[in-house]
């Protein structure tokens, strides 16, 4: 049987001030259809695995608005709270341990809540065949983005030997590189962007995680236990012992049963304010507008008004600026620092005025 985790327990802290605690990223309808972004990863992927399976692991303080979201399309027990944030390894130790309970024979497809991907039918074909692929083969599956700039940002897979059509060895994932190592990646031609996207067989995933990252793998088994007999305690006990770390990280770099898919979707990761200006329609200047706003003289600027009471955001003679309205919060920064907007947040906590966040 398809299973898939959708991962949705990020704090999209460069979207601030759009994106809160009780509202991050993958709550918010940024593509500008009214639909959020974990809605759209939800109908992508109950195109190729049934609705019951699906299973949507978030933190304590999201579940019950997600639940309440996804209540005409998801079973409310499938809407799991993690007893702690362990980052995404942890997140899909939970979700094999869940799977588990159902079906040890399961393929499974991980997916992030709050991607964006530009064709809805491609993708799912693509993830039909990478789960076929995963079910008769011992690997982990992951996608791989064709690079279109030299992105400093992402992760990148250097590609190898072909598999079978459209699936290669991977030879090795480097890390987020300086620019000029990102041009020459994009100049060879056998690096793709790391998506975050996986896909595996439960015995594979479970395997490797017991060769490769033991100390994920040895809480398998007494977590899915725990589960069981539903002993809550013992559930947050292992489960807040496992290392705060992603699964790129903890298994995905150091195992070799590993292949990439090169994706033919459009995608992108809506890491910060700058990806407006990827999957937005841009005025003849190079603005991004977004609400009720005027930008005069202005170039390569990104004007993003989400004040609900009446207010006008307006700019006039300025280049490369991102300026974001909220109801209670103004934001302003230079387009080539959004990466940045993070520290916003950070002081903001350090300082003790979360009542912002």
């Amino acid at each position: 049987m398809r299973y898939a985790i959708v991962m949705a327990g990020g704090s999209g802290e460069r979207f601030f001030p759009l994106s809160r605690q009780r509202r991050p990223k993958q709550l918010l309808p940024l593509l500008g259809d009214g639909t959020t972004l974990l809605e759209h990863t939800i109908r992508r992927c109950i195109r190729v695995v049934p609705a019951e399976n699906v299973l949507v692991i978030t933190s304590p303080l999201l579940r019950d608005t997600i639940a309440e979201m996804l209540a005409a399309t998801l079973p409310a027990e499938n809407i799991v709270a993690e007893p702690a944030k362990r980052n995404t390894a942890g997140c899909l130790v939970l979700g094999a341990s869940l799977i588990a309970l159902r079906d040890r024979d399961a393929v499974v497809a991980a997916l992030p809540a709050d991607h964006y991907i530009g064709d809805d039918e491609l993708f799912a074909e693509q993830l039909a065949s990478a789960l076929d692929f995963a079910a008769s083969h011992e690997l982990i599956v992951t996608f791989g983005m064709n690079p279109t700039r030299p992105e400093t940002g992402y992760g990148y897979i250097e590609i190898g030997e072909p598999i079978a059509d459209g699936f290669y060895r991977v030879v090795s994932f480097r890390e987020k590189p300086d620019s000029a190592t990102a041009q020459r990646f994009v100049e060879a031609g056998r690096f793709l962007w790391n998506g975050g996207m996986f896909v595996y067989r439960a015995d594979v995933f479970a395997r490797q995680l017991q060769l490769y990252a033991p100390e994920f793998g040895a809480a398998l088994a007494p977590l899915t236990a725990a589960l069981a007999h539903g002993d809550r305690a013992e559930v947050s006990g292992l489960f807040g012992a496992l290392p705060n770390i992603s699964i790129d990280y903890a298994l995905m770099e150091r195992t070799p049963a590993i292949a990439v898919a090169r994706a033919r979707f459009p995608w992108d990761d809506l890491g910060a304010w700058d990806a407006l200006e990827r999957i937005a329609r841009l005025d003849e200047h190079g603005n991004v507008t977004i609400g009720t706003t005027v930008a005069l003289d202005s170039t390569d600027t990104t004007l993003a008004n989400y004040a609900e009471r009446p207010m006008l955001l307006c700019a006039l003679g300025v280049e490369g600026i991102v300026a974001v309205v909220t109801d209670d919060v103004v934001m302003l920064c230079r387009r080539d620092n959004v990466q940045q907007v993070r520290r916003i947040v950070e002081h903001l906590r350090s300082n003790g005025q979360e009542q912002w966040l």
